[in-house]
């Protein structure tokens, strides 16, 4: 599994360790949510609202 392959690569001891995997769900996290999602969201364009007014309605 992947997770016990990171954890035995990360640097130190359990304190450290910890310290270092959140640290590194942030970035990832960061990096989605200020660059990944806007980025896809721009090519998707789900900002653009196709929905016309009914017959009744001025």
């Amino acid at each position: 599994m992947i997770y016990p392959w990171i954890w035995g690569k990360l640097p130190g001891g359990r304190y450290v360790k910890t310290v270092c995997a959140v640290l590194l769900i942030a970035a990832a996290g960061s990096l989605l949510w200020y660059v990944v999602f806007p980025l896809v969201d721009s090519l998707l364009g789900l900002d653009e609202v196709t929905v016309e007014p009914s017959a009744g309605q001025p």
